[in-house]
């Protein structure tokens, strides 16, 4: 069920109403009932699968917890580790896995026939598995006890707000209330309306209308670009995944909100970013949180932390700067590759390691950040958006064309313009706008003239109402959500 359809706000509208008016002892059965019935109106059988992976955690965990026999313990983290990574391996990196045997062994002489079945990618799969891994590692390093119900760890995993595409939640942050007796507040209800609407209006006014104009610059022939299309196609990109993901959680966040549940932030102005480091701050939080705790800084030797904020907030300062080198790529490869199953997406999770190494290791980077931080974001904002030509092209091929066509000075002419004239006045427009909101914001928000609050109160009024208005003449259930993909 998509978020941008009606369906799903009468499903938000039912369950919203079974929760609050029944007694609280059935809260958590209504939400995990609901969120499971969310997830079987994709396809009921995979729903099962996520009740598996959910009942191999919870027994694990609980084994772990029980013992103090270190190989126990280890034992038992491994049989949660290997079952949930490898459903994920089978179901989606079974046909990338394949597909690289069968080019070693075209390359060596040895046709291999096709793979000859269909595997189906579960929606959220990347999502949950990374959660519930999350969940028994904490329990394993001691950070928080397992939880005696399993209806309490079920509605943990399937919670249906964040379970197809994040915020990656930890146990800490949300089971103690999803248990804890919520109150019906007005404020929650009034804040959650209108965060889903904030998120509705971006995915529907945003995002789905730059995502053709995106679709028609990747299916041109790269070789026909020049330097600027090259440029609007990434930077329109750039800002549809940014309209398109942010609106999600902007729903996830505002459904759960009306629930009396808070999630954290998942995104905090990202194309404000002064650095990678910077950028991974504020990018899909809790991921890069995640990517932190249980990756990055275990392989770089430092202490994990335990929240689902911050990003990337810490350099992992070691005796061994190889090992924090290895650690920074290794992390990044990985990043890549769960997010798709393909060499574009490592190469995209690799050129945001060299970003990240570069920044560390030139020093002058950190003067053009202290010294001159317009200039030190307008470099971030072009090597961001750069970024994003690999996550988006089809194959290497693709990508490497797009990045030579960039980095050739000869290529930066209107003469052999190739996209629509469309693109690049939308493409202008959004980063225009997006510039001057940002200022806007950033200058006038915390501003304590009284008269400016009144305006801002029924600026705010205005623009809710305009964007409910635009939400009931053009929702439609057209695209789906980016993220829903990985």
């Amino acid at each position: 069920m998509l978020f941008n359809s009606w369906g799903y706000i009468l499903f938000l509208v039912i369950a919203v109403l079974c929760h609050w008016i029944l007694p609280h002892k059935y809260r958590l059965f209504i939400l995990s009932a609901f969120s499971i019935l969310f997830y079987s109106m994709w396809r009921w059988e995979f729903s099962l699968l996520m009740i598996f992976s959910a009942c191999v955690d919870y027994v694990a965990s609980g084994q772990i917890y029980k013992t103090e026999n270190r190989t126990t313990r280890i034992s038992w983290l491994l049989v949660s580790l290997t079952v949930n990574l490898g459903l994920l391996v089978i179901f989606k990196y079974t046909y990338f896995i394949y597909d690289n045997i069968r080019f070693i062994g075209s390359a060596s002489g040895q046709e291999l026939p096709d793979l000859g079945i269909r595997i189906i990618l579960p929606l959220g799969i990347s999502f949950y598995t990374f959660q519930t891994i999350s969940y028994t590692i904490d329990v394993y390093r001691r950070v928080i006890k397992p939880v005696n119900s399993f209806i309490v760890f079920l509605t943990y995993v399937t919670f249906w707000p964040q379970l197809i595409a994040g915020p990656i939640l930890r146990a800490k942050e949300v089971i103690s209330q999803l248990t804890s007796d919520r109150k019906f507040d007005i404020n929650n209800m009034s804040a959650g309306i209108e965060r889903i609407i904030i998120g509705l209006f971006k995915k529907i006014a945003f995002a789905d209308n730059i995502a053709p104009l995106v679709d028609n610059a990747f299916a041109f022939d790269p070789s026909l670009l020049n330097a600027f299309d090259v440029w609007v196609a990434t930077f329109l990109f750039g800002f549809q995944i940014y309209f398109d993901f942010s609106a999600y959680s902007d729903i996830a966040i505002g459904s759960a909100r009306i629930l009396g549940i808070h999630f954290p932030e998942n995104f905090d102005w990202p194309y404000l970013a002064l650095s990678p480091k910077d950028f991974w701050k504020r990018w899909h939080i809790s991921l890069s949180s995640w990517v932190r705790d249980y990756l990055y800084l275990p392989l770089a030797g430092k202490p994990f932390m335990t929240e689902s904020t911050g990003g990337i907030t810490v350099a992992a300062e070691t005796d061994s700067k190889g090992k924090r080198t290895n650690a920074l790529f290794f992390t990044w490869l990985i990043m890549g590759l769960w997010h798709g199953a393909g060499w574009t997406f490592a190469l995209w999770g690799v050129y945001h390691a060299l970003l990240i190494f570069i920044y560390r290791e030139i020093k002058a980077a950190d003067w053009l950040i202290e010294k001159l931080p317009g200039a030190a974001w307008a470099l971030m904002l072009m090597l961001g958006m750069a970024a994003w030509i690999p996550f988006r092209s089809e194959s290497l091929s693709q990508a490497a064309i797009m990045f030579s066509k960039i980095l050739n000075p000869l290529q930066y002419t209107f003469s052999t313009r190739a996209l629509f004239v469309t693109s690049y006045y939308l493409g202008v427009m959004t980063v225009l706008s997006a510039m001057l909101a940002t200022y806007f914001i950033v200058k006038y928000i915390n501003h304590q003239s009284e008269i400016l609050k009144n305006a801002l109160v029924y600026a705010k009024i205005a623009t809710i109402g305009f964007m409910v208005f635009f939400i009931l003449l053009y929702m439609r259930p057209v695209r789906q959500f980016i993220y829903f993909q990985f």
